[in-house]
């Protein structure tokens, strides 16, 4: 996955692969895309391939992480609402819709609504951090001890 991601470093992506994932207009898109010859773009598919598995496999292992992680706190009295534990799956679903949307831009037909489709995967770039941080956000909140008042 680094090899791939390391190919498509260059001064108008100096991040590689990151640098199109947060650019959210079209202009940025293309002046990125247009740095990168048919072997980068191989590579960026690749990236986008290789994290999709990495979605698939983190949203899983979260969820079942999490999963355990409420079950040790219900011996304890702890009553978590399930939604926290699934929202890993709504990350690496978010995280899927990103790879794609990235696909489908970088892919010789453009499929169509060319101009927006950077703005829409960058949307769901930042939804899908925006629900990994509140999922973190609600763990880290529950792991801390109940205090009583008394």
């Amino acid at each position: 996955m680094r090899a791939h991601s390391d190919a498509l470093i260059n001064p108008a992506a100096p991040f590689g692969i990151l640098s199109l994932q947060f650019a959210c207009n079209a202009d940025a898109a293309k002046a990125i895309l247009n740095t990168w010859d048919s072997t980068a773009l191989l590579h960026a598919r690749w990236s986008l391939y290789w994290d999709m598995g990495f979605a698939t496999a983190y949203g899983i292992a979260l969820v079942a992480l999490t999963e355990r992680f409420f079950a040790y706190r219900n011996k304890h009295g702890f009553q978590p609402a399930p939604t926290i534990a699934w929202l890993p799956i709504w990350v690496a679903l978010a995280d899927w819709l990103e790879n794609l949307l990235h696909l489908c831009l970088i892919s010789a037909s453009g499929c169509g609504a060319h101009a927006l489709l950077p703005t829409l995967a960058c949307s769901a770039v930042l939804l899908k951090w925006g629900l990994l941080s509140g999922w973190l956000l609600a763990i880290l909140w529950h792991a801390l001890p109940k205090r009583s008042n008394g």
